[in-house]
C-alpha cells in the first residue's frame, strides 16, 4: 500500500513539475539586453565605449535619443523589449528636460525589471519635478507587503526560482520516503513545506508580473495639461486637470476616450491622444 502511495505521489509531482517547467519557459518571452552595468546613473553599457555612450558623455542627448529610438523600433518589430534601453532613453529625455517622456521610459524599464533600484530611484526623483502632487489612496498593508516582495524580481526570475525550488522539493520528498533516519525525514518534511510555499508564491508572482507586461493598463500624461472630465464628451463637466508626467491607471475605453483612475482614487475620462500607455 505504501509503495503504491509513493508511486502516485511521485507521478503527481512529475506531472506538476512538467507544468511548472513549461510555465517558466513560457514566461521567458521578454528578451532583455545582457551584461548591462550601472554607470553613475547615467547610461548603461556592456563595457565597451560605443558611439551612443560617447555621444551621451559629450552631451549630444538628442542624437542619443534618435539612435535609441531607432534601436527601440527595431526591437519592437522583432517583439523584443529591453529595460536597459528604456532606462537609457529615460536618462536622455531627462537631460533635455522632457519629463513626461523620461518618466514614460523609466516606467517601461521598471515594468520589465521591477527590482531595479536605479530605475525606481529615478522615478521617485522625477516625481519631484512633476507639477501634480497626488497623494496615494491608503492601501491595505498586506497588499503593500505582497507587492513589495513581488517587485523584488522580474517574471522570468520568479519562474526560475519556482522551478529550482520544485526540483529541490522532489529531492526532499525522495529523502522523506526512502530515508530510514528520523532526523532526515523531519528535515525533508519541514523543508518540503517551506519549498511548497515558495513554489506557489514564486509562480503567483511570476504570473502577476507577466500579466502586467502583457496587459498594460497604466499610462503617463504626455501633454502640458489635460482635462479630466466626468464622461467621454468634450462638453462634460471638468473634474480636474493633470499635467505632463503624471501616471494614471486606464480602466475603460470608449472610442477616442479612456477612463482613468488617479492615485487618489478619482475616476474620470481623458482623450486618448493626451497620454501614452506604458
Amino acid at each position: 500500500m505504501m509503495s503504491i502511495m509513493k508511486r502516485v505521489i511521485l507521478s503527481y509531482l512529475f506531472i506538476l513539475f512538467a507544468f511548472v517547467t513549461s510555465y517558466a519557459q513560457d514566461s521567458i518571452n521578454i528578451k532583455t539586453d545582457s551584461g548591462a552595468t550601472h554607470v553613475n546613473s547615467a547610461i548603461r553599457q556592456d563595457g565597451t565605449t560605443d558611439p551612443i555612450t560617447l555621444m551621451y558623455n559629450e552631451g549630444d542627448f538628442r542624437k542619443v535619443i534618435e539612435e535609441l529610438e531607432k534601436e527601440r523600433n527595431e526591437q519592437k518589430a522583432l517583439g523584443l523589449e529591453s529595460p536597459e534601453l528604456y532606462y537609457n532613453l529615460g536618462n536622455a529625455y531627462f537631460r533635455i528636460n522632457e519629463i513626461a517622456k523620461a518618466r514614460l521610459n523609466y516606467e517601461r524599464a521598471l515594468l520589465l525589471d521591477p527590482g531595479d533600484r536605479d530605475t525606481r530611484h529615478n522615478i521617485n526623483y522625477i516625481m519631484t519635478k512633476i507639477e501634480d502632487k497626488i497623494p496615494v489612496a491608503d492601501s491595505f498593508f498586506l497588499n503593500i507587503w505582497f507587492n513589495a516582495v513581488q517587485n523584488l524580481f522580474k517574471s522570468n526570475t520568479w519562474a526560475n526560482i519556482g522551478v529550482v525550488c520544485f526540483i529541490i522539493l522532489i529531492g526532499c520528498l525522495v529523502l522523506f520516503f526512502f530515508s530510514r533516519l528520523i532526523f532526515f525525514k523531519k528535515l525533508a518534511f519541514y523543508s518540503g513545506i517551506v519549498l511548497i510555499i515558495v513554489v506557489i508564491f514564486a509562480n503567483i508572482f511570476s504570473f502577476r508580473q507577466k500579466n502586467k507586461i502583457e496587459n498594460r493598463d497604466t499610462a503617463v500624461i504626455m501633454t502640458g495639461s489635460a482635462s479630466i472630465v466626468s464622461s467621454p464628451d468634450i462638453n462634460s463637466k471638468e473634474l480636474t486637470v493633470l499635467h505632463a508626467g503624471t501616471k494614471v491607471t486606464v480602466t475603460k475605453e470608449d472610442r477616442n476616450w479612456l477612463e482613468i483612475e488617479i492615485d487618489n482614487g478619482t475616476i474620470g475620462w481623458i482623450q486618448r491622444e493626451k497620454l501614452e500607455i506604458i
